[in-house]
This record gives C-alpha cells, structure tokens and sequence, in this order.
C-alpha cells in the first residue's frame, strides 16, 4: 500500500486540508487567493567547462521548483510499484494500483520537456483529480504547502518550458513555474488519437438566428489562461451565433466586460477558475456586486471537480460550475443562455 506523505494541515482560515480525502484546501472563495504544493524536479546539465565546479564524484544537479494547486492534489505518496503497458510515449512509466483503482504514472519532468531525470526509490508521486480523472504525476520530491495571492502569479515566458501556465517568486527569489496539466494530459489524449471532448461534438442554432447580423449577435467571452482549454472552446463554439472574445485572465475580462456593457453588448463568460492576477472566483463575486453584470450569465468551467468546488462556485455568484470538458453540461447551460439571449432580442424588436 502506498504511503501517504502529506498530512492533515490546517490552513491559516480554520479550514482543512486533507492530501488522501477530497484534495481541497479550503481558502475563501473569491479573495484570489489558492494553496500550492511546491515540488522540484531535477536535472543534470551538459557540461560547461566555463561554468562547472562538480567533480565525478560529485556531479552538478540543477533543480527546479514547480507548483499545483492543492484543489488537483488528492495525496502525495511515495513511488509505488509500476506495471508496464504497452505505449509509444516514453514519459507514460507504467499503471499502479490505489485504492482499488488503477493509476498511470507520467514522468512529469519529461512531459513538460524539461528533463529525463532518473526515477529513484526516493521519487513521490503527485496524485491529481483532474476533470474527474485520476493521474500519478512522478516528481524528485513534494517540499510544502503554501498560501498564494493570484496576484503574484505572472504570465510564464513561453520560451521556458511547454506546460506551464503561471510562475512567481518565491521568498528565496527563486521562480516556481506552475503546470498546466490540462495541456499534459490533452497531449497524451492527442498521441493515442483522442479528439478534444469539445470539439468532437457540434452545436447548431436554428438558421434564424445564424442569420444574424454580426453586430447583433450576442458576445461569448472565454476567459482561461490555457491555450488547450480556450482552443477547445473556441471550436465547439464556432457553430453557434454569437462573437467570441477571448482573455487569458480575470483582470482582462474584467476591462473587456465593462467596454461590452458600455456598448449594451449582451454577453456570457465561460471562466476558469485558476488563473494568473484574477482568478475566476474573484472575477465572478466582482462582475456579481455591479449593477451593470446584473444580467450577464456567469459560468465557470474548471479542471477542478467535486461539489466543494461546484458550491463555492455558486456561492461566489456563479450560474453554473461546468468540470472540463463536460459537454452535456456545458451544452445544457449554454442553450438556456442562449435562449434567454433570443428572448431578449425579440421584446427589443417590438419595442423598436
């Protein structure tokens, strides 16, 4: 039986974080703030006789710091026994069992493109829940649990490494890069030829209101920091008959969103929660306290999963929690804006 390394910690709110439970650290929602779990990942760099001082017997490890927001993480464990499986992607190390479930284990050093860093008996294993699906995400070490302000979280450098969707300094000035997994494992899906859960499915409008001058048309803005994630909405929403903008942040759709109601644009925003300045909680309890948002369908469409979320979801002022990429759910919730959107449309024609 693997064993868990992460504790019971309680948070500096009075709320509980349980690694093997549901995952979540309870931090308030709406005050942009989130838990991480700092981990590292390591490295030998080529050699450099301008820079090297390691010797043969003690060889220059270079190590980088990285980070996952608690919410994804239902435990850290040491490396478990792996099954191999048959699979082209080297980075795929093998299944192991947990709990009665079955697990993959990825090589997350090499997924990301940064190392091909040996697995040691020392290794853990970051256990994440991801749009309900469970992943084992091999790692050097888990060092801590932090408090973090979206704020602080930078958009990264796309040079550095592929999967990373944020990064901050931490208090040693050293950068912690934090991973989008939606990506990883959006790249997995693509090698064994799986089509994004969005995009595989269309949505049509009656011809009516395809019809629609380009100005009447109502606005979908699509708020996430993931280019996987605002790829695969943009596809599946290319049928429907609406304009759609899109922002990598909250602080971005919230300056998009007053220019559109300045404008008396109807809109609807399809927001991640995680995100780098404003996070999607913030950004829902902000557009919610404004008499100019009083209409605006808010839905957020998160990685994250489990009615904890869903409930602080809607306690922020959300219309709906949709997990990534629940295509029933996201199509039920945009067909009833939509409709309301028609509604409004027709009660403008007869009173014009």
């Amino acid at each position: 039986m693997p064993t868990c390394l992460l504790q019971a910690q309680q948070s500096r709110e009075g709320g509980l974080f349980v690694a093997n439970g549901d995952g979540l650290g309870f931090v308030p929602a709406g005050n942009n703030l989130f838990e991480m779990i700092e981990f590292s990942l390591t490295k030998q760099p080529p050699c450099n006789p301008l820079l090297d001082c390691r010797t043969e017997d003690e060889p220059l490890v270079e190590t980088a710091y990285f980070g996952v927001n608690v919410a994804k993480v239902r435990e850290v464990i040491r490396l478990p026994a792996l099954s191999p499986v048959l699979g082209k992607r080297p980075d795929f190390l093998g299944v192991f069992q947990l709990r009665g479930k079955a697990i993959p284990a990825i090589h997350l050093a090499s997924a990301i493109g940064f190392s091909s860093e040996p697995v040691s008996a020392s290794s853990q294993v970051l256990v994440t829940e991801i749009s309900g699906r469970l992943t084992g995400f091999v790692v050097a070490g888990a060092n801590r649990i932090r408090r973090v302000s979206w704020d602080d979280v930078l958009p990264p450098q796309t040079d550095v490494f592929s999967g990373i969707t944020g990064m901050l300094l931490d208090a040693q000035n050293r950068f912690v890069f934090i991973i989008d997994f939606e990506k990883i494992l959006a790249d997995i899906d693509s090698t064994r030829g799986h089509e994004s859960a969005l995009a595989s499915e269309s949505f049509k409008l009656n011809n009516a209101a395809q019809r629609q001058p380009l100005g009447a048309r109502p606005v979908v803005m699509i708020v996430d920091d993931s280019a996987t994630a605002r790829r695969a909405l943009r596809e599946m929403l290319v049928s429907y008959a609406c304009e759609i903008v899109e922002c990598t942040n909250g602080e971005q759709a919230w300056l998009e969103g007053v220019e559109l109601s300045r404008k008396s644009r109807p809109f609807l925003v399809i927001s991640d929660i995680e995100m780098p300045r404003l996070d999607g909680y913030s950004l829902v309890k902000k557009m919610r306290a404004d008499s100019r948002f009083a209409n605006t369908p808010l839905l957020l469409h998160s990685s994250l999963s489990g009615e904890a979320n869903r409930q602080r979801a809607l306690s922020v002022g959300a219309d709906a929690f949709i997990v990534k990429f629940n295509r029933d759910e996201l199509r039920v919730a945009l067909t009833t804006c939509f409709e309301v959107f028609s509604k409004m449309n027709v009660v403008e024609s007869k009173a014009s």
